[in-house]
Protein backbone atom coordinates (compact mmCIF):
# COMPACT_ATOMS: atom_id res chain seq x y z
CA UNK A 1 0.00 0.00 0.00
CA UNK A 2 1.32 3.69 -1.06
CA UNK A 3 1.91 5.58 2.33
CA UNK A 4 3.18 8.79 1.08
CA UNK A 5 1.59 11.68 -0.84
CA UNK A 6 1.42 15.41 -1.09
CA UNK A 7 -1.70 16.14 0.89
CA UNK A 8 -3.37 13.95 3.62
CA UNK A 9 -6.72 14.44 4.01
CA UNK A 10 -8.33 13.66 7.88
CA UNK A 11 -12.52 13.62 7.52
CA UNK A 12 -14.36 13.10 4.83
CA UNK A 13 -17.90 15.66 4.95
CA UNK A 14 -17.97 18.38 3.16
CA UNK A 15 -14.71 20.25 4.14
CA UNK A 16 -12.81 17.15 3.54
CA UNK A 17 -13.89 16.23 0.52
CA UNK A 18 -13.89 19.47 -1.08
CA UNK A 19 -10.57 20.29 0.07
CA UNK A 20 -9.23 16.47 -1.72
CA UNK A 21 -11.03 16.90 -4.94
CA UNK A 22 -9.52 20.81 -5.50
CA UNK A 23 -6.22 19.06 -4.88
CA UNK A 24 -6.61 16.03 -7.10
CA UNK A 25 -7.94 18.26 -9.70
CA UNK A 26 -4.60 20.51 -9.76
CA UNK A 27 -2.36 16.52 -9.82
CA UNK A 28 -1.61 16.61 -5.97
CA UNK A 29 -1.55 13.15 -4.63
CA UNK A 30 -4.31 12.40 -1.88
CA UNK A 31 -5.27 10.21 0.87
CA UNK A 32 -8.48 10.57 2.26
CA UNK A 33 -9.25 9.24 5.56
CA UNK A 34 -12.28 8.67 7.32
CA UNK A 35 -13.49 7.21 10.70
CA UNK A 36 -16.78 5.72 9.17
CA UNK A 37 -16.80 2.77 6.96
CA UNK A 38 -19.75 4.90 4.65
CA UNK A 39 -18.52 7.86 3.80
CA UNK A 40 -22.04 8.84 2.94
CA UNK A 41 -23.89 7.21 5.55
CA UNK A 42 -25.08 10.18 7.95
CA UNK A 43 -25.15 8.68 11.93
CA UNK A 44 -25.29 12.05 13.74
CA UNK A 45 -28.02 14.54 13.25
CA UNK A 46 -27.93 17.34 11.25
CA UNK A 47 -29.97 20.04 9.96
CA UNK A 48 -29.17 19.49 6.05
CA UNK A 49 -29.99 23.19 5.90
CA UNK A 50 -28.00 25.30 2.84
CA UNK A 51 -27.05 28.41 5.24
CA UNK A 52 -28.01 30.85 3.10
CA UNK A 53 -30.01 31.52 0.09
CA UNK A 54 -31.45 34.37 1.37
CA UNK A 55 -28.21 36.60 2.20
CA UNK A 56 -24.77 36.57 2.39
CA UNK A 57 -22.85 34.56 4.74
CA UNK A 58 -18.76 34.40 5.21
CA UNK A 59 -18.84 37.14 2.82
CA UNK A 60 -20.48 34.90 0.31
CA UNK A 61 -24.07 34.31 -1.88
CA UNK A 62 -24.96 31.04 -2.36
CA UNK A 63 -26.67 29.65 -5.15
CA UNK A 64 -28.57 26.58 -5.35
CA UNK A 65 -28.63 26.04 -9.30
CA UNK A 66 -31.04 22.81 -9.59
CA UNK A 67 -31.32 22.59 -13.11
CA UNK A 68 -27.65 22.39 -13.44
CA UNK A 69 -27.49 20.24 -10.21
CA UNK A 70 -24.90 22.72 -8.91
CA UNK A 71 -24.49 24.41 -5.43
CA UNK A 72 -22.52 27.31 -6.36
CA UNK A 73 -20.07 29.87 -4.72
CA UNK A 74 -19.83 33.13 -7.19
CA UNK A 75 -17.48 35.52 -4.86
CA UNK A 76 -14.93 32.65 -4.14
CA UNK A 77 -15.22 31.99 -8.11
CA UNK A 78 -16.09 27.76 -7.88
CA UNK A 79 -19.11 25.05 -7.62
CA UNK A 80 -19.58 21.67 -6.47
CA UNK A 81 -22.01 19.20 -7.76
CA UNK A 82 -25.27 18.51 -6.16
CA UNK A 83 -28.54 17.25 -8.12
CA UNK A 84 -29.97 15.58 -5.22
CA UNK A 85 -33.69 16.38 -4.00
CA UNK A 86 -34.33 19.85 -2.18
CA UNK A 87 -37.31 21.30 -0.55
CA UNK A 88 -37.61 25.21 -0.05
CA UNK A 89 -38.40 26.92 3.45
CA UNK A 90 -39.92 29.98 3.52
CA UNK A 91 -39.48 31.56 7.04
CA UNK A 92 -37.20 31.16 10.70
CA UNK A 93 -40.33 31.08 13.19
CA UNK A 94 -39.41 31.76 16.96
CA UNK A 95 -41.45 30.64 19.82
CA UNK A 96 -42.00 32.01 23.52
CA UNK A 97 -42.58 29.26 26.43
CA UNK A 98 -46.65 29.76 25.64
CA UNK A 99 -46.61 30.51 22.73
CA UNK A 100 -45.98 33.91 20.94
CA UNK A 101 -44.39 33.68 18.05
CA UNK A 102 -42.36 36.51 15.32
CA UNK A 103 -40.68 35.09 12.43
CA UNK A 104 -37.71 35.84 10.24
CA UNK A 105 -39.78 36.26 6.79
CA UNK A 106 -43.40 37.04 6.04
CA UNK A 107 -44.82 33.15 5.45
CA UNK A 108 -47.53 33.66 3.01
CA UNK A 109 -45.38 36.78 0.87
CA UNK A 110 -42.89 34.42 0.72
CA UNK A 111 -44.51 31.33 -0.19
CA UNK A 112 -46.00 33.52 -2.90
CA UNK A 113 -42.60 34.21 -4.62
CA UNK A 114 -41.80 30.75 -5.06
CA UNK A 115 -37.83 30.46 -5.13
CA UNK A 116 -37.32 34.20 -5.06
CA UNK A 117 -38.84 33.99 -1.59
CA UNK A 118 -37.21 31.41 0.19
CA UNK A 119 -35.26 31.84 3.29
CA UNK A 120 -33.68 28.44 2.33
CA UNK A 121 -33.73 24.82 1.49
CA UNK A 122 -32.65 21.79 2.91
CA UNK A 123 -30.88 18.74 0.78
CA UNK A 124 -29.96 15.45 1.44
CA UNK A 125 -26.35 15.50 2.97
CA UNK A 126 -25.79 11.69 2.01
CA UNK A 127 -26.80 12.10 -1.55
CA UNK A 128 -24.40 15.39 -1.48
CA UNK A 129 -21.46 13.27 0.48
CA UNK A 130 -21.86 10.27 -2.35
CA UNK A 131 -21.34 12.79 -5.17
CA UNK A 132 -18.58 14.42 -4.50
CA UNK A 133 -16.77 10.91 -3.35
CA UNK A 134 -17.41 9.92 -6.85
CA UNK A 135 -15.53 13.02 -7.94
CA UNK A 136 -12.35 12.34 -5.81
CA UNK A 137 -12.43 9.01 -6.79
CA UNK A 138 -12.65 9.34 -10.51
CA UNK A 139 -9.54 11.99 -9.75
CA UNK A 140 -7.66 9.14 -8.13
CA UNK A 141 -7.71 10.32 -4.33
CA UNK A 142 -7.01 7.25 -2.39
CA UNK A 143 -9.69 6.73 0.20
CA UNK A 144 -9.58 4.76 3.44
CA UNK A 145 -12.74 4.38 5.69
CA UNK A 146 -13.01 2.78 8.83
CA UNK A 147 -9.64 4.50 9.94
CA UNK A 148 -9.98 6.42 13.21
CA UNK A 149 -6.16 8.84 13.48
CA UNK A 150 -4.89 8.96 17.04
CA UNK A 151 -1.72 10.52 15.96
CA UNK A 152 -0.38 13.30 13.94
CA UNK A 153 3.11 14.45 14.21
CA UNK A 154 5.92 16.98 12.05
CA UNK A 155 8.51 15.18 10.22
CA UNK A 156 11.31 16.73 8.70
CA UNK A 157 9.78 16.03 5.28
CA UNK A 158 5.84 17.12 6.27
CA UNK A 159 3.81 15.14 8.62
CA UNK A 160 2.81 11.62 10.01
CA UNK A 161 -0.69 10.65 10.14
CA UNK A 162 -1.09 7.05 12.50
CA UNK A 163 -4.53 5.74 12.70
CA UNK A 164 -5.71 2.86 15.39
CA UNK A 165 -5.24 -0.20 12.97
CA UNK A 166 -1.71 0.56 12.98
CA UNK A 167 -1.58 2.77 9.62
CA UNK A 168 1.25 5.36 8.80
CA UNK A 169 0.67 7.95 5.99
CA UNK A 170 3.26 10.81 5.52
CA UNK A 171 2.72 13.62 3.15
CA UNK A 172 3.61 17.69 2.74
CA UNK A 173 0.73 18.80 4.29
CA UNK A 174 -2.36 17.38 6.61
CA UNK A 175 -5.76 18.83 6.74
CA UNK A 176 -7.93 18.28 9.45
CA UNK A 177 -11.54 18.69 8.78
CA UNK A 178 -12.82 15.70 10.65
CA UNK A 179 -15.56 17.96 12.81
CA UNK A 180 -16.44 19.96 15.72
CA UNK A 181 -14.99 17.35 17.89
CA UNK A 182 -12.13 17.36 15.91
CA UNK A 183 -9.56 14.31 18.13
CA UNK A 184 -6.53 15.99 15.40
CA UNK A 185 -7.35 19.80 17.62
CA UNK A 186 -7.11 18.05 20.66
CA UNK A 187 -4.05 15.58 20.42
CA UNK A 188 -2.06 18.24 18.84
CA UNK A 189 -3.29 20.75 21.50
CA UNK A 190 -5.14 23.26 19.79
CA UNK A 191 -7.83 23.33 21.84
CA UNK A 192 -5.67 24.77 24.91
CA UNK A 193 -5.72 28.24 24.27
CA UNK A 194 -10.12 27.94 23.33
CA UNK A 195 -12.05 29.59 25.31
CA UNK A 196 -15.06 26.80 26.25
CA UNK A 197 -18.33 27.35 26.84
CA UNK A 198 -20.22 24.07 27.45
CA UNK A 199 -21.27 20.49 25.97
CA UNK A 200 -24.42 20.73 23.65
CA UNK A 201 -26.62 17.56 23.33
CA UNK A 202 -29.38 17.11 20.90
CA UNK A 203 -31.29 14.07 20.23
CA UNK A 204 -35.19 13.50 18.00
CA UNK A 205 -36.82 12.19 15.37
CA UNK A 206 -37.20 11.79 11.59
CA UNK A 207 -41.21 11.96 11.39
CA UNK A 208 -44.03 12.10 9.04
CA UNK A 209 -47.97 13.68 9.53
CA UNK A 210 -46.90 16.51 11.61
CA UNK A 211 -49.43 19.08 12.22
CA UNK A 212 -48.02 22.40 11.62
CA UNK A 213 -49.30 25.75 11.25
CA UNK A 214 -46.80 26.41 8.70
CA UNK A 215 -45.34 23.16 7.29
CA UNK A 216 -42.66 24.67 5.38
CA UNK A 217 -40.67 27.11 7.63
CA UNK A 218 -37.77 26.42 10.69
CA UNK A 219 -39.82 26.09 13.66
CA UNK A 220 -37.97 26.75 16.72
CA UNK A 221 -39.62 26.44 19.85
CA UNK A 222 -37.93 28.28 23.34
CA UNK A 223 -39.49 25.06 24.84
CA UNK A 224 -38.21 26.33 28.52
CA UNK A 225 -36.22 29.01 29.88
CA UNK A 226 -33.68 28.60 32.26
CA UNK A 227 -29.73 27.75 33.01
CA UNK A 228 -29.39 26.29 31.01
CA UNK A 229 -32.82 26.46 28.68
CA UNK A 230 -34.42 23.71 25.98
CA UNK A 231 -34.78 24.57 22.60
CA UNK A 232 -37.13 22.49 20.46
CA UNK A 233 -36.37 22.39 16.43
CA UNK A 234 -38.47 21.27 13.60
CA UNK A 235 -36.59 21.70 10.41
CA UNK A 236 -38.03 20.00 7.05
CA UNK A 237 -36.04 17.08 5.43
CA UNK A 238 -35.57 17.38 1.59
CA UNK A 239 -37.89 13.63 1.13
CA UNK A 240 -37.94 10.38 2.18
CA UNK A 241 -38.43 6.89 0.25
CA UNK A 242 -41.77 6.99 0.39
CA UNK A 243 -41.80 10.65 -0.93
CA UNK A 244 -44.01 11.95 2.37
CA UNK A 245 -43.79 15.47 3.70
CA UNK A 246 -40.68 14.93 6.36
CA UNK A 247 -39.76 16.77 9.20
CA UNK A 248 -36.85 16.70 11.85
CA UNK A 249 -38.27 16.86 15.54
CA UNK A 250 -35.26 17.79 17.80
CA UNK A 251 -34.97 19.56 21.35
CA UNK A 252 -30.93 20.87 22.05
CA UNK A 253 -30.00 20.84 25.77
CA UNK A 254 -26.98 22.23 27.54
CA UNK A 255 -26.78 20.08 30.19
CA UNK A 256 -25.49 16.76 29.19
CA UNK A 257 -26.29 15.52 32.60
CA UNK A 258 -30.12 15.85 31.71
CA UNK A 259 -32.58 13.22 30.37
CA UNK A 260 -32.72 13.58 26.71
CA UNK A 261 -35.82 11.29 26.30
CA UNK A 262 -37.98 12.29 28.92
CA UNK A 263 -37.19 16.33 27.64
CA UNK A 264 -37.99 14.90 23.99
CA UNK A 265 -41.26 12.96 25.50
CA UNK A 266 -42.25 16.19 27.19
CA UNK A 267 -42.12 18.39 24.12
CA UNK A 268 -43.55 16.18 22.05
CA UNK A 269 -46.53 15.23 23.77
CA UNK A 270 -47.12 17.79 26.69
CA UNK A 271 -45.76 20.90 26.23
CA UNK A 272 -47.82 23.34 24.39
CA UNK A 273 -46.73 22.84 21.44
CA UNK A 274 -47.89 18.85 21.64
CA UNK A 275 -50.77 19.09 18.48
CA UNK A 276 -48.12 19.47 16.27
CA UNK A 277 -46.87 16.26 16.89
CA UNK A 278 -50.79 13.91 18.03
CA UNK A 279 -50.59 12.00 14.69
CA UNK A 280 -46.88 11.73 13.87
CA UNK A 281 -45.35 8.47 12.96
CA UNK A 282 -41.87 8.11 14.01
CA UNK A 283 -39.30 7.12 11.57
CA UNK A 284 -35.63 7.22 12.53
CA UNK A 285 -34.12 8.25 15.93
CA UNK A 286 -31.00 10.32 16.09
CA UNK A 287 -28.58 12.33 17.71
CA UNK A 288 -25.52 14.18 18.11
CA UNK A 289 -23.24 15.93 21.00
CA UNK A 290 -20.21 18.14 20.82
CA UNK A 291 -18.05 21.37 22.70
CA UNK A 292 -18.47 24.62 22.23
CA UNK A 293 -14.82 26.25 21.97
CA UNK A 294 -14.43 29.69 21.15
CA UNK A 295 -12.25 29.34 17.19
CA UNK A 296 -9.12 28.50 16.40
CA UNK A 297 -7.10 31.51 15.62
CA UNK A 298 -4.37 30.32 14.17
CA UNK A 299 -5.55 27.22 11.78
CA UNK A 300 -1.96 25.91 11.43
CA UNK A 301 0.59 23.82 13.55
CA UNK A 302 3.75 21.74 11.76
CA UNK A 303 2.02 21.31 8.33
CA UNK A 304 -1.55 20.65 9.54
CA UNK A 305 -4.13 23.18 8.36
CA UNK A 306 -7.64 23.01 10.34
CA UNK A 307 -10.53 23.33 8.15
CA UNK A 308 -14.50 23.50 8.77
CA UNK A 309 -15.67 22.50 12.00
CA UNK A 310 -12.56 21.35 12.99
CA UNK A 311 -11.59 24.89 14.27
CA UNK A 312 -15.35 26.33 14.22
CA UNK A 313 -17.10 27.12 17.01
CA UNK A 314 -20.05 25.27 17.17
CA UNK A 315 -20.61 24.53 13.26
CA UNK A 316 -19.50 25.96 9.88
CA UNK A 317 -22.53 25.28 8.13
CA UNK A 318 -22.07 22.92 5.23
CA UNK A 319 -21.86 25.73 2.73
CA UNK A 320 -19.02 27.22 5.50
CA UNK A 321 -16.97 23.81 5.67
CA UNK A 322 -17.16 23.50 1.63
CA UNK A 323 -15.31 27.27 1.02
CA UNK A 324 -13.18 26.41 3.92
CA UNK A 325 -12.14 23.04 2.01
CA UNK A 326 -11.77 24.38 -1.08
CA UNK A 327 -9.57 27.22 0.39
CA UNK A 328 -6.85 24.90 2.18
CA UNK A 329 -7.16 22.52 -0.64
CA UNK A 330 -6.14 25.37 -2.96
CA UNK A 331 -3.39 27.21 -0.65
CA UNK A 332 -1.81 23.66 -0.46
CA UNK A 333 -1.50 23.21 -4.41
CA UNK A 334 -0.09 26.77 -4.27
CA UNK A 335 2.61 25.98 -1.67
CA UNK A 336 3.53 23.11 -3.77
CA UNK A 337 4.13 24.62 -7.00
CA UNK A 338 5.97 26.92 -5.51
CA UNK A 339 8.09 25.07 -2.82
CA UNK A 340 7.03 26.32 0.04
CA UNK A 341 6.20 23.18 2.26
CA UNK A 342 5.61 25.45 5.09
CA UNK A 343 3.05 28.29 6.78
CA UNK A 344 4.02 30.92 4.08
CA UNK A 345 3.36 28.32 1.67
CA UNK A 346 -0.38 28.53 2.74
CA UNK A 347 -0.97 31.93 4.52
CA UNK A 348 -3.35 32.34 1.88
CA UNK A 349 -5.79 30.22 3.45
CA UNK A 350 -4.85 31.64 7.35
CA UNK A 351 -5.73 35.24 5.51
CA UNK A 352 -8.97 33.92 4.31
CA UNK A 353 -9.78 32.54 7.57
CA UNK A 354 -8.52 35.83 9.26
CA UNK A 355 -10.69 37.87 7.04
CA UNK A 356 -14.22 35.82 6.02
CA UNK A 357 -14.50 33.70 9.40
CA UNK A 358 -13.15 35.26 12.26
CA UNK A 359 -13.88 38.83 11.11
CA UNK A 360 -17.41 37.99 9.75
CA UNK A 361 -18.79 35.21 12.24
CA UNK A 362 -17.92 36.76 15.63
CA UNK A 363 -18.47 33.46 18.42
CA UNK A 364 -19.68 35.73 20.63
CA UNK A 365 -22.21 36.98 19.22
CA UNK A 366 -23.04 33.87 17.84
CA UNK A 367 -23.31 32.42 21.63
CA UNK A 368 -25.93 35.35 22.34
CA UNK A 369 -28.79 33.64 20.62
CA UNK A 370 -28.64 31.47 23.99
CA UNK A 371 -29.20 34.99 25.92
CA UNK A 372 -32.34 35.48 26.42
CA UNK A 373 -33.94 32.06 28.02
CA UNK A 374 -30.86 32.39 30.61
CA UNK A 375 -31.47 36.29 31.93
CA UNK A 376 -35.34 36.11 31.44
CA UNK A 377 -37.89 33.69 32.74
CA UNK A 378 -40.73 32.21 30.70
CA UNK A 379 -43.70 35.02 31.05
CA UNK A 380 -40.75 38.11 30.17
CA UNK A 381 -39.89 36.13 27.45
CA UNK A 382 -43.56 35.73 26.63
CA UNK A 383 -44.32 39.63 26.90
CA UNK A 384 -40.65 40.68 25.00
CA UNK A 385 -41.79 37.98 22.09
CA UNK A 386 -45.78 39.45 22.21
CA UNK A 387 -43.86 43.06 21.48
CA UNK A 388 -42.55 42.27 18.08
CA UNK A 389 -45.57 42.17 16.11
CA UNK A 390 -44.00 42.99 13.15
CA UNK A 391 -41.86 40.95 10.56
CA UNK A 392 -38.37 40.72 10.72
CA UNK A 393 -36.17 40.57 7.58
CA UNK A 394 -35.77 36.75 5.83
CA UNK A 395 -32.32 35.91 7.30
CA UNK A 396 -31.16 32.15 8.42
CA UNK A 397 -27.52 33.35 9.03
CA UNK A 398 -27.16 32.54 12.82
CA UNK A 399 -24.69 35.50 12.82
CA UNK A 400 -26.90 37.57 11.81
CA UNK A 401 -30.30 36.73 13.75
CA UNK A 402 -28.80 38.30 17.03
CA UNK A 403 -28.46 41.33 15.25
CA UNK A 404 -31.50 41.79 13.78
CA UNK A 405 -33.33 40.74 17.44
CA UNK A 406 -31.18 43.60 18.67
CA UNK A 407 -32.68 46.06 16.23
CA UNK A 408 -36.31 45.02 16.91
CA UNK A 409 -35.98 44.79 20.71
CA UNK A 410 -34.68 48.74 20.13
CA UNK A 411 -37.46 49.45 18.42
CA UNK A 412 -39.92 48.32 20.99
CA UNK A 413 -37.91 49.94 24.03
CA UNK A 414 -39.87 52.72 24.82
CA UNK A 415 -42.98 50.34 25.20
CA UNK A 416 -41.03 48.19 27.39
CA UNK A 417 -40.05 51.20 29.30
CA UNK A 418 -43.21 52.06 30.19
CA UNK A 419 -44.91 48.79 30.57
CA UNK A 420 -41.68 46.81 32.06
CA UNK A 421 -39.01 48.84 33.43
CA UNK A 422 -37.79 45.78 35.57
CA UNK A 423 -36.61 44.57 32.48
CA UNK A 424 -34.50 46.79 30.66
CA UNK A 425 -31.74 46.15 33.26
CA UNK A 426 -32.26 42.60 31.92
CA UNK A 427 -32.04 43.40 28.72
CA UNK A 428 -29.00 45.13 29.36
CA UNK A 429 -27.10 42.01 29.64
CA UNK A 430 -27.86 40.96 26.07
CA UNK A 431 -25.07 43.66 25.33
CA UNK A 432 -23.03 44.28 27.99
CA UNK A 433 -22.70 40.70 29.35
CA UNK A 434 -19.70 38.15 28.00
CA UNK A 435 -20.38 34.66 27.50
CA UNK A 436 -18.48 33.89 30.55
CA UNK A 437 -20.42 35.47 32.54
CA UNK A 438 -24.03 34.62 30.88
CA UNK A 439 -22.98 30.79 30.45
CA UNK A 440 -21.74 30.24 33.45
CA UNK A 441 -23.69 27.22 34.81
CA UNK A 442 -23.48 26.21 30.96
CA UNK A 443 -19.77 26.05 31.44
CA UNK A 444 -19.81 24.14 34.69
CA UNK A 445 -22.30 21.41 33.85
CA UNK A 446 -19.97 20.65 30.20
CA UNK A 447 -17.17 18.00 29.13
CA UNK A 448 -14.26 19.91 28.59
CA UNK A 449 -11.77 18.31 26.78
CA UNK A 450 -9.49 20.77 25.71
CA UNK A 451 -6.21 18.88 26.39
CA UNK A 452 -3.78 16.37 24.58
CA UNK A 453 -4.79 12.68 25.65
Amino acid sequence: MKSAYDLIVIGAGPAGLTAAKIAAENGLSVALLERKNSVEEILRMCGMMVVSLSGSYMGERVVLNEEAGLLCFPNNGFSVKYDGPTKDFFTWQMYSPNGEMFRFGDYAANLAKGKAGRASAVYDKSWFLAGLLGECKKLGVQVFTGENVIDVRKKAEGVEVQTASGKHFSGAFAIAADGRNSRVARVMGMNKNRGFYGSVTSIGYEMTNLNLPEPYALHMPLVQSGDPPMLGFVCPRAWNNEGEDTWLVMITNVDPNIDHESLLEMFTKKSRFAPWFKNAKMIRKCGCAGNMYSPIIHPFKDNVIFAGDSGWCQEAEMTGAVMSGWKAGSAVVLAMLEGKLNQQGVQSYLNWWRTAHLEKCDHNIFLKNLYMPVLCNDKEIDYIFSKINFVLPTVLDPYEVPENIGKALMKIMPDIQKERPELIKKMAGFNDLPPEVVLKNTIRSGFNCSFTT
